[in-house]
């Protein structure tokens, strides 16, 4: 999933945010793109895991860009299995 958030400039908060994530979720992959303000997480959080955890850390997550669930261990999208 990939999220837009306010307040990104530096290394402290990129800390704060990945360790707000990794509270959640030890295993996920977090990324940066600190000029575009986009935080990618793949792991098995859910959407309103990831946007609790930063915003509890004091983040506004302004948007979400992308909201697939990607398996950081697997590397694919994690899918509700409905009926055998």
């Amino acid at each position: 999933m990939k999220l837009l958030v306010n307040g990104i400039r530096g290394g402290d908060y990129v800390r704060s945010i990945t360790n707000a994530l990794l509270e959640v979720d030890l295993g996920a992959r977090i990324n940066f793109n600190l000029q575009a303000h986009l935080v990618r997480v793949e792991g098995r959080l859910t959407l309103s895991d990831a946007t609790a955890a930063i915003e509890r850390c004091g983040f506004q997550v302004v948007s979400i860009v992308d909201s697939t669930v990607v398996d950081a261990v697997f590397r694919s999208e994690r899918r509700e299995v409905l009926a055998f």
